[in-house]
């Protein structure tokens, strides 16, 4: 890089004189004079201080590699940079002759620069669209502080002339943590590092060329401390995108502010309007020397100098002070004067306007309007403009009586005609109209609404009457658990109360419902015995037993003990209540003498609930 750009550093050398191995050269007189192809500043024997600032950016110019690029994608051999987005940045160096994207194709303008190295980058793509956004990034080598004034100075690449890639609003973002690189989860979709919750957007700028290396600088002052830097396509969709938009870095220097030497005091009018004048601090005890392009300005020694008798203005501009014990370097001006073209493809949706400072277009075609920069100068704009149209389509649809018809943006309770509006692919309005017919309700189902069940018997259900318009039926109980899909539903043993819908649906797809509440009625949890039993073999009477209702279950205890409390009989787990016996009133084999016994039944009912029941009952033999 060249050394015109310089620290606020004081040498300790005269930069009128300089005596060198290979002869003399005098540092501010424009001419060569030791004839080594270098004038003024931009001869070694001529530095007045030290180059550039070091970089916080690791390896500023993407010289310092691990292999040379040969394809796409390949930024993983510029050391200390990393693919910040999905989508992905390729990695340039005449190493291997490897310019730019091979399939747009796109191929950066030589020399380049800073070095041999550099990166391409697209801001959109024509197959996928505008956030299909490329950057680069890295971590730092030293935090960028909150309230710290930095400067970062760098190269923007342009294409030869080629439509869509003449300008674009370059930006830069800050992240708090390395760990935050990538951004965007690998989505290529996810557009600029703002439209995640973990990057700031720090500063943005519009830069246009064609052709050759644009000199940029931003200064800004950071309100929260930074470990990662991103640079790329700001997050505006850009207009261009169908034409693939791709550009070019190089030469990132970033720096607190007060490395690059003794600020101007001043910059004043413009370059368009002939009457930019450049100013540094006057003190008497100083000489000063301006410098173009590091060649000395002749005649060029006060504190200020105005632009306007300079042929050929564009360049870089400083000026040296000369003191008592040496020299100190200005910062450096980059005076550029702008394109005077631009192109433009935009589209629009019809009844949409394409507004250019004030001037508005809403018809297709080609036009071309002057708008006027910052700086004064003006800029003709070559816009290609498209008007989409509005779509028109239709639809039919039906909905039932009662209900609501929800479509988009229309809402209905009616049959009719009804205009819905969506937005279609290119962003503008598609006209759907909906020709709405409303279904006339049925005569409905009728059902007795309460029905009473004894616990554990089993019961059918079914409508009154029906419409016959309705051809499929479904019953549900109120965990919407399918109980049967006919009218007639067979076999039901509720257990608990309980409330069921059935559903009737005709053949458009109305449907209509009627509950029926189900009550139990557990009068039949008991258990029924006998108070006297004969144990005679006469077959009367002959076996001391329960009996119960279809409610029961199981028997988990059937015990029966004499006045004493000795069990003379137990039976268990008894389930099979048809073929129980019971008591024969016999102990261990022997008759049981006459008189009253007592007993107990712990019984398991279908509703999974227990009950212990227990009485007397008196043995008498005849």
């Amino acid at each position: 890089m060249r050394k015109t750009l310089l620290l606020l550093i004081i040498s300790f050398i005269s930069l009128g004189q300089i005596y060198g191995q290979t002869g003399i050269e005098i540092c501010d007189n424009g001419i060569d004079d030791d004839l080594d192809g270098f004038i003024d500043l931009n001869d070694s024997k001529c530095e007045c201080g030290n180059e550039l600032p070091s970089s916080l950016i690791p390896n500023p110019s993407f010289e310092e590699r691990t292999c040379c690029p040969v394809a796409n994608e390949m930024l993983n051999c510029a050391v200390g940079w990393v693919q910040a987005s999905a989508p992905t940045t390729d990695y340039i160096n005449t190493c291997s002759g490897y310019l730019g994207n091979t399939s747009i194709p796109a191929f950066a303008p030589l020399p380049l620069a800073d070095g041999q190295g550099a990166v391409g980058f697209r801001d959109g793509q024509s197959n996928v669209g505008s956030s299909y956004k490329e950057y680069v990034g890295a971590c730092l080598t030293e935090t960028m502080r909150a309230g710290v004034d930095y400067r970062l100075q760098f190269f923007v690449g342009f294409r030869d002339n080629v439509i869509g890639s003449k300008s674009l609003d370059i930006a830069i973002f800050g992240g708090t943590t390395c760990s935050q690189l990538p951004f965007g989860g690998g989505s290529t979709s996810i557009g600029c590092p703002a439209n995640t919750a973990t990057y700031d957007q720090i500063d943005i700028q519009f830069v246009s060329g064609s052709n050759e290396w644009v000199s940029v600088e931003f200064e800004f002052t950071p309100t929260k401390d930074y470990e990662v830097f991103i640079i790329g396509p700001s997050c505006a969709a850009n207009p261009n995108t169908q034409f693939s938009p791709y550009f070019y870095l190089d030469g990132l220097t970033l720096a607190e502010t007060s490395s690059f030497g003794v600020p101007f005091e001043s910059v004043e009018g413009s370059i368009c309007n002939d009457d930019l004048v450049l100013s540094i601090e006057q003190n008497p005890e100083q000489t000063y020397q301006w410098y173009k392009d590091g060649i000395a300005i002749i005649g060029e020694t006060n504190n200020t100098l105005p632009l306007k008798n300079i042929p050929e203005t564009e360049g870089t501009y400083l000026v040296i002070i000369n003191v008592d014990d040496g020299c100190i370097s200005s910062k450096t001006y980059v005076v550029r004067i702008p394109p005077y073209y631009a192109d433009q493809a935009a589209s629009i949706c019809e009844d949409d306007v394409y507004n250019i400072e004030n001037t508005e277009w809403n018809e297709s075609g080609i036009y071309q309007t002057t708008i006027s920069a910052v700086d004064g100068c003006d800029s003709i704009i070559t816009l290609e403009l498209t008007v989409i149209p509005t779509t028109y389509s239709s639809l039919e649809e039906s909905f039932c009586e009662g209900d609501t018809f929800n479509y988009l943006d229309v809402q209905a309770i009616s049959g009719g005609i009804y205009d819905a509006t969506l937005t279609n692919s290119n962003g503008c309005d598609s006209i759907i109209s909906i020709f709405l017919e409303e279904i006339p309700a049925t005569d409905g189902i009728e059902i007795t609404p309460i029905v009473e069940v004894l616990l554990g018997d089993i019961i059918d259900l079914e409508p009154d009457t029906y419409d016959p318009q309705l051809i499929s039926f479904s019953w549900l109980d109120t965990d919407n658990n399918i109980l049967g899909n006919e009218p007639l539903l067979e076999g039901i043993q509720p257990f608990a109360p309980d409330t069921y819908t059935i559903t009737g649906e005709d053949q458009y797809g109305c449907d209509v419902a009627e509950e029926v509440m189900i009550r139990i009625d557990r009068s039949s949890v008991n258990i029924y015995t006998p108070n006297i039993f004969s144990p005679d073999e006469n077959n009367i009477n002959d076996f001391f037993r329960f009996q119960s209702g279809k409610a029961l279950v199981s028997v988990e205890q059937f015990v029966i003990f004499d006045r004493w409390g000795n069990v003379v009989y137990d039976n268990r787990n008894i389930t099979d209540f048809d073929n129980l016996k019971g008591w024969d009133g016999l102990i261990k084999g022997k008759e049981a003498t006459q008189g009253v016994y007592g007993w107990m039944i712990k019984a398991t009912f279908i509703d999974n609930t227990t009950s212990v029941y227990s009485g007397d009952l008196t043995l008498v033999r005849f």
